[in-house]
């Protein structure tokens, strides 16, 4: 086996691994299945927020302002998007810190791995509960392992499980990083795949993956999971991937979307140099 192929199953064979770890914790604190009750409808959003690094100190990005200001404008977004459940990237300590200063109890934030705040996924407390949370290895940087969340929520409408995955798949900033972004594919594809057919639960993933048609191809081929802006891609071909950038939201077969929105709104640009997208949620 070409060494690539090989690095890549040891990494899926790793996330696997840990994801049968946690299925087993999670099926002993009673994880419901899914099953009929009143409907449940909320909105899930992906948000990269900017790296305090990038902004903070002496050498500060041009055009933005420090971590705590931008901060303070990324929770005016959640608020007029109506969001209750996002996953955030490059959410740093300071950021992290602040937000939930500034929330109180009205939001929890499970960030996967103690140390590392990077790649958070948040909820209304009064529209979600915790459940359960775990981290699932990926390659990053060079291939050096990262940690993403993954988070099990009870429904306080419906009592309904579901969970979310977020990540950061690498950028080529510090070298052609396309090998990692396809082994972290890999993996990201296998998790959704195990949680959906082990649970048979909604099921979503949303980040900032730094690929469009190079995500959405190869992580939908197994027709497990769609995008919350459309495209189709149909066993046997051909990959239609919809217009998007490299931020994405997908679901499983328990969840419907409609009214998907891309913010490069004013606000949106003071605060971040991503979009913010979001989009309804119709729990099947």
């Amino acid at each position: 086996m070409p060494t690539d192929r090989l690095d890549m199953a040891r990494s899926l064979r790793a996330a696997l691994l840990a994801l049968a770890a946690a299925l087993g914790t999670l099926a002993s604190v009673g994880a419901a299945p899914a099953s009929a009750g009143p409907p449940d409808e909320f909105v899930i959003a992906s948000f990269n927020v900017l790296g305090a690094d990038h902004t903070d100190g002496r050498h500060g990005r041009r055009g933005f302002e420090t971590s705590d200001v931008r901060l303070t404008k990324a929770l005016k977004v959640l608020r007029r998007t109506h969001v209750d459940v996002v996953g955030l990237q490059e959410f740093q300590r300071p950021q992290y810190d602040r937000f939930l200063s500034a929330v109180g109890g009205r939001w929890a934030v499970y960030t996967g791995a103690e140390w590392d705040t990077d790649n958070s996924i948040a909820w209304r407390t009064d529209r979600f509960a915790f459940v359960e949370g775990w981290s699932v290895p990926v390659p990053y940087f060079h291939g050096n392992t990262r940690y993403m969340p993954v988070v099990g929520l009870r429904s306080l409408v419906s009592n309904r499980v579901i969970y979310v995955m977020n990540t950061h798949n690498p950028s080529d900033t510090r070298g052609n990083a396309a090998k990692w972004r396809r082994e972290a594919t890999a993996i990201q594809r296998g998790v959704t795949r195990v949680l959906t057919r082990q649970r048979h639960a909604p099921v979503f993933m949303t980040g900032d993956m730094n690929d469009r048609a190079a995500y959405f191809c190869p992580f939908t081929q197994n027709g497990v999971m769609h995008s919350f802006i459309g495209g189709s891609n149909p066993k046997g071909g051909p990959c239609n991937p919809p217009r998007s950038g490299v931020d994405w939201i997908f679901g499983n077969k328990y969840a419907e979307f409609d009214d998907p929105r891309i913010d490069r709104s004013p606000l949106v640009a003071a605060t971040t140099d991503h979009p913010v997208i979001s989009a309804h949620v119709r729990l099947r």
